[in-house]
């Protein structure tokens, strides 16, 4: 869930901001920035990552929140259609998973919490697709690999990644450090199941593995914790007389075995990994592009569709008139906005109104307050939402309250107009 995390955060979350600014207007205005361009803006020396390692079960994949996004639609672009049609599918998370398309419920939570929180921050949902690799890319001990590709002007880009690395991770981080590293799932009713009782000759284990020995015997161990897991090791033993676990190589008379019921109250197992990566870079970059638009009547306006939620400055405070009268209520408003946890802008510059409009929607400050004459005789000012232009007049005293229930969620612009009268202002009166 977006947050508005202080001033400190605005403040940090500003400069990045501008900073990509920068970079997207020197791209759309072709000025050389590399010798050897080559998407350069996506193609950067350093790479920053958000990286989720979830844990599941890998004998039950399933999510217990699962049911709250069955029901969203994914643009799914698998690798039979990649290989076929080449056509996407639209798909309900559900439906993938029920009929095979995605391998299971957590890859697709992931997938499907991905795909809502793009739309939360502004992501244009028609430019968003799931690619799946091909078998040829898929890593050996990957299950299900999806790639979150988004529409920009390079063409469709990975920028989340949704991987099912199974046990591998875990089983190498094992296998490095010689401890074993399992999960413990604990049972409601007890269980009955069959188990391999394991009897170890120390003398030829250390004399075979030496400084190993406990990591031999522990991966035997593990797999004596299931006698379907361990059958084809006893019966390559009995008949072969050697056989091999985790590259080691096992002889008969190693390890002796019984075959047992036993009561378990809890499983152990190696858990898989479900990693959902994201490339903070290429998403922000992404979202400047699908929020940047032009003005129908005027090209030279350019306006970043900013969500309140994610813009930088959440409201700019401005004056019809310049005059220490005016300046008073403006700066009173700039302050019990700034009280509110709202990142707020002011402009007492000389230039027109609707330059000052034009500014706030360059950097995309989602509302605008202006103090006019009105105010100082019934209390009054204009709120303008910037990509419908549309202005309201509501008490100064309401204005902090409403843009903190848009920034959070609570109230939509139509709300407003219903509550609130809609003030007539041409823009090119502005």
């Amino acid at each position: 869930m977006v947050r508005n995390l202080g001033w400190w955060s605005n403040v940090v979350a500003l400069f990045f901001i501008w900073e990509s600014l920068i970079v997207f207007w020197i791209h759309y205005t072709h000025h050389p920035i590399e010798i050897a361009p080559r998407s350069g803006l996506l193609r950067v020396r350093e790479f920053c990552m958000g990286e989720i390692e979830h844990f599941v079960n890998p004998d039950d994949k399933s999510h217990p929140n699962f049911p709250s996004v069955a029901s969203k639609e994914l643009v799914l672009f698998g690798r039979d259609d990649q290989l076929g049609s080449g056509k996407t599918k639209t798909v309900t998370t559900g439906d993938a998973v029920s009929s095979g398309i995605i391998n299971n419920e957590t890859l697709a939570y992931f997938m499907a919490r991905t795909q809502l929180f793009m739309e939360r921050i502004g992501m244009d949902p028609t430019r968003l697709r799931f690619r799946q690799h091909l078998t040829t890319e898929m890593a050996h001990y990957a299950c299900d690999c999806w790639d979150l590709e988004i529409q920009s002007s390079y063409g469709w880009v990975e920028c989340v990644g949704h991987a099912d690395r199974a046990c591998y991770d875990l089983d190498v981080h094992s296998k490095a450090t010689k401890t074993p590293m399992l999960a413990t799932l604990k049972l409601d009713v007890p269980r009955e199941i069959e188990v391999a009782k394991l009897k170890f000759d120390r003398k030829a284990l250390g004399k075979a593995f030496m400084n190993d020995q406990r990591l031999v015997s522990g991966a035997l161990e593990t797999l004596a914790e299931s006698w379907a897991d361990f059958e084809p090791i006893a019966m390559a033993l009995e008949t072969e007389g050697k056989t091999t676990v985790d590259g080691f190589e096992i002889t008969k008379d190693m390890v002796t075995w019984t075959k047992m019921s036993k009561k378990v109250h809890e499983i152990k197992f190696t858990p898989s990994v479900v990693e959902p990566s994201f490339g903070m870079g290429r998403i922000l970059y992404s979202l400047l592009e699908h929020s940047f638009y032009q003005r129908d009547a005027d090209e030279q306006r350019c306006v970043m569709r900013f969500k309140p939620a994610i813009a930088p400055q959440k409201c700019v405070v401005l004056s019809i008139s310049n005059g220490d009268e005016l300046y008073t209520v403006l700066d009173e408003i700039a302050a019990d906005l700034m009280d509110g946890d709202l990142a707020t802008r002011v402009d007492k510059s000389t230039a027109s109104l609707g330059r000052k409009y034009s500014r706030a929607d360059e950097v995309g400050v989602p509302f605008a307050v202006t103090v006019d004459f009105d105010t100082l005789t019934n209390g009054t000012v204009t709120l303008r939402e910037r990509d419908s232009t549309v202005q309201i007049r509501l008490p100064k005293s309401d204005v902090t309250r409403v843009v903190f229930d848009f920034v959070h969620g609570r109230l939509t612009w139509v709300d407003a107009t219903a509550k609130y009268p809609i003030v007539t202002v041409k823009e090119d009166e502005e």
